[in-house]
């Protein structure tokens, strides 16, 4: 058998360990995996030079189309993400209208005429008449997985419509008769952050650390005990999107001992990044906040113990940020290219994290959490060939030059990406992303 692709002489890491060797790809599918004697002829043979193969990384958490127009930003946004190791990025997206089904089928259509990579879709609810609309929903565009807003007053700066207990609380009873129905919650308590940001605001001050203040902690650790207490009562899944507080797995992994369903996400900014950097200003505000040293390392505790489930980037494209009013400025950092960089540096070199630590956390946990088991989020046999191929010792410099607002520019980092390969195609190499791969990305969220 004659195949389209072989990677061989690869350290290949699995979630459950790993082996010298490589795999051998048709179709957009692994059709083999084993040692470099057992890998058959191919069109292209690529020698890895015993460089690690992962699993592509699938990003469960971006925004794109909120401030740019939603097929460019398909086009940019995918290939920054192809570039950092990403085979498929999950959208958190916001609808205003009554309905999402005419809105996803134009969304899926745009992005399946400009992505690089896979992607698929979250809906955030915006409206009561979202709620009863999530049955036709699920039915009709497969999309299973719905996101709850807190933590934004109504007249928030990029227009979120504030979720309600009562919402949350109804579409967790909707939800919970879903095989594989999984609501997602930003959680901070909004009324008591509004309060203290009035009286912060009122200082005149204008460092990041106001902003940090202006919504404590325990803001977001009220509200997800809260969430928890809910989805306890309702047997419904719980995805804790974007956690920035040390207490979030703590909780979590409690709740999980009593039988709830609850996973925790993380984001590379709360893992590298504080409110009290000297060199960040209100262009590092991000919603929830950048925390402390202390909120940072009770996440890493989470990554190094397993109470972290997964880890999303958050990347939204926004507009260059005004500068001129910490209150009122976007929230929001971009990370596509670095998030693997950034977790191979400070988790794998740094603090002795296993890769296949990284490979459940970029992988792995996000494909069965989101239903892309068993398509994507592994490397074996039937699997779908989403490959990153990573040189552990290469050292570079984080360089920004696309849309939005970078906080890592000028660190230096060790472990990079060198090549992706998405349903068997190599769509990064030699550092770019060649023209002829836009488009190619297709939808996964799609009736079952």
């Amino acid at each position: 058998m004659k195949t389209d692709l072989v990677i061989k002489n690869a350290r290949v890491v699995r979630r459950d360990g790993e082996y010298h060797g490589g795999v051998a790809v048709k179709d957009g599918k692994i059709v083999l995996t084993g040692s470099d004697e057992s890998l058959p002829d191919a069109t292209r043979t690529i020698d890895a030079e015993g460089r690690v193969l992962m699993p592509g990384l699938i990003d469960p958490h971006c925004h794109l189309g909120v401030k740019f127009p939603f097929a460019e930003d398909m086009r940019t946004e995918t290939a920054a993400a192809a570039s950092g190791g990403v085979t498929t990025a999950l959208l958190y997206i916001r609808n205003l209208k009554e309905s999402y089904l005419p809105f996803y089928e134009e969304r899926k259509a745009l992005g399946e005429e400009n992505s690089v990579i896979d992607f698929g879709f979250h809906f955030g609810i915006q409206r009561e008449e979202h709620i009863a609309e999530i049955p036709e929903i699920i039915a009709k565009t497969g999309v299973k997985s719905f996101k709850c807003y807190f933590g934004y007053e109504p007249d928030n700066p990029i227009g979120i419509v504030p979720a309600t207990d009562g919402w949350v609380y109804a579409a967790m009873r909707i939800l919970a008769k879903v095989p594989g129905g999984v609501i997602n919650v930003h959680c901070e308590n909004t009324q008591i952050a509004s309060w203290i940001k009035k009286e912060i605001a009122a200082t005149g001050r204008q460092d990041l650390g106001a902003y940090t203040e202006s919504r404590p902690a325990f803001c977001e650790v009220e509200t997800i005990r809260r969430m928890i207490f809910l989805a306890e009562k309702t047997g419904c899944s719980l995805h804790l999107v974007h956690t920035s507080v040390g207490m979030g797995p703590v909780l979590a992994a409690e709740a999980q001992a009593r039988g709830v369903h609850v996973t925790v996400e993380t984001c590379p900014h709360y893992l590298t990044r504080t409110c009290y950097d000297d060199d960040l200003d209100m262009r590092a505000k991000i919603s929830p906040p950048l925390r402390d040293r202390n909120e940072l390392e009770g996440l890493w505790a989470g990554m190094l113990n397993g109470s972290v489930y997964s880890l999303g980037t958050d990347h939204v494209p926004f507009l260059p940020k005004k500068l001129e009013d910490l209150w009122t400025e976007f929230p929001g950092v971009v990370s596509f290219p670095w998030e693997l960089s950034l977790m191979l540096h400070f988790g794998v070199h740094q603090r002795g994290m296993p890769l296949s630590r990284l490979v459940e956390l970029n992988s792995f946990n996000p494909a069965r959490r989101f239903g892309l088991w068993p398509r994507k989020g592994h490397i074996d046999v039937g699997f779908d060939a989403d490959l990153v191929l990573v040189d552990l010792d290469e050292e570079r410099t984080v360089t920004h030059t696309g849309k939005g607002t970078c906080i890592y520019e000028g660190w230096k980092l060790k472990g990079w990406p060198v090549m992706t390969v998405a349903r068997g195609e190599v769509v990064y190499e030699k550092g770019a992303v060649d023209e002829r791969h836009y488009g190619r990305g297709r939808c996964v969220t799609v009736p079952s």
